[in-house]
């Protein structure tokens, strides 16, 4: 039981992480479209982190 409230704090922190990450990359893509690409690598991780394939 543990375990599986310690899995879904981590999924729900890495969703929230990967909401503002998305938000600070769409913010840059508006701004400084040339600089976007340097929030991706967060946005890509913590989704992936958040549907739990890593």
């Amino acid at each position: 039981m543990e375990n599986m409230e310690t899995t879904n704090n981590s999924t729900t922190k890495d969703w929230i992480y990967f909401f503002i990450s998305l938000a600070a990359m769409i913010g840059l893509f508006v701004v400084a479209d040339e600089w976007f690409w340097l929030a991706l690598p967060f946005v890509l991780t913590f989704f992936v982190k958040a549907i739990r394939m890593m």
